[in-house]
């Protein structure tokens, strides 16, 4: 997936200049309430000669697209632990501001996890900020630090101070994977700065893919219409029990009701990580590949109709270590001769993403068995994984 159809929305300012990051946006599914109950959704339409005059009611029922009192009930009970969060990355500017490279103002929003003092926001939120400060939605503003970052999956720990936040309660985290299209979505955060915004839609999409800031693809995206905006990076998307069930991050460059969420479970799995603060490493394969539908197995004439085809393998990666063969590309599309990856450790590959998925389990210098069709043959191949390089291009 091309990243630059993706905008991340933190606020950047460079002196008061804004550049926007990660946001997310989805699809609109009307549920209506509070329709006036008394009236019969069946009945007899009265006739009326053009003559007669029709009688106008002055009042006309009420019609919400959700329950109204049950969103300002958890928005009053969530808002507390959402922070805006404001940030400096140093530039090399004089104290006068005219030489050299400015300093970079940012801000995108986060929320508090637990009771001591913990704050998971995006990492495009704080990368490279030489200084943090959140504020609480009552106004209190202090520093924060970066405890934890995992750049290839965007997240972020920061820490406050506990005595800071004591008395107000964390936000419980849901579970993503039982999140379903057409659920009630509701962002929360600080867009363009405006704190303590809540914007209202629905999930309009699941697993949806979206290649991250080191071109490694963030799986199992959730898509939503809530309105998110530039400063709405790093907040919280709720469902309605008030349980947050992603992170937004990003937004459909080309449209305006497009954006993606990091599923919570996703956090969830890394946070042993992040807590124990520095960067977290992402395990590295070494491969491209793309999935196996039936057309791609009769083209390509593949002993296998699902799968992971392999179309490149980088030089010196894991992958090319273990012997693993690409099929390579042309414009038509991928050619014959390629490896298909059918199973990781007995677990069934179908897709990259399942790939992904259990590679964020491991941590580089693990070794994971995979189960590969080559030439009409099943083999196992065992991989010995390495950290993701800065410069990697491939999927896994």
């Amino acid at each position: 997936m091309n990243s630059n159809r993706f905008v991340r929305v933190m606020k950047i300012r460079q002196r008061i200049v804004l550049a926007s990051l990660v946001a997310v946006a989805l699809p609109l599914s009307l549920v209506f309430s509070g329709c006036a109950a008394s009236t019969p959704l069946a009945v007899a339409t009265p006739t009326v000669s053009p003559k007669e005059a029709v009688a106008i009611p002055s009042t006309l029922p009420m019609v919400s697209l959700y329950d109204e009192e049950a969103i300002v009930t958890l928005y009053n009970q969530a808002i507390p632990a959402v922070v805006e969060i404001k940030t400096v990355v140093s530039g090399s500017e004089s104290p006068f501001g005219i030489f050299g490279a400015p300093n970079l103002r940012g801000q995108g929003s986060g929320f508090i996890i637990d009771t001591e003092g913990h704050i998971l926001t995006n990492n495009h939120v704080v990368d490279g900020a030489s200084s943090v400060n959140i504020t609480l939605h009552n106004g209190e503003t202090f520093a924060a630090q970066v405890v934890g970052t995992d750049r290839e999956n965007d997240l972020a720990i920061l820490k406050v101070d506990p005595e800071k936040i004591s008395g107000i309660n964390p936000l419980n985290l849901g579970d993503s994977d039982n999140v379903k299209p057409g659920q009630m979505a509701i962002a929360l955060g600080s867009p363009f700065g405006l704190e303590g915004s809540v914007t209202v839609g629905i999930i309009s999409g699941v697993e949806r893919a979206m290649a991250g800031t080191q071109s490694r693809s963030i799986t199992n995206m959730l898509q939503t219409d809530a309105a998110i905006n530039p400063g709405n990076s790093g907040g919280p998307l709720l469902n309605s029990k008030g349980e947050v069930v992603g992170i937004n991050t990003a937004i459909e460059a080309s449209s305006n009701s497009i954006g993606f969420a990091i599923p919570v479970n996703n956090a969830k799995s890394l946070l042993p990580a992040l807590l124990q603060g520095g960067e977290v490493s992402t395990p590295w394969l070494g491969i491209s590949g793309t999935e196996i539908d039936q057309t791609l197995s009769s083209e390509l004439s593949l002993a296998a109709d699902s799968g992971v085809y392999i179309v490149s393998v980088v030089p010196g990666s894991p992958a090319e270590k273990a012997g693993l063969v690409p099929g390579g590309s042309d414009q038509g599309g991928p050619t014959p001769g390629g490896d298909v990856i059918t199973a990781i450790d007995g677990r069934n590959v179908t897709a990259v993403s399942d790939l992904l998925q259990y590679l964020n389990t491991k941590q580089a210098g693990n070794q994971v068995s995979l189960t590969v069709i080559r030439e009409g043959n099943t083999i196992t191949v065992e991989v010995t994984l390495d950290e993701w390089p800065k410069d990697a291009f491939p999927q896994g």
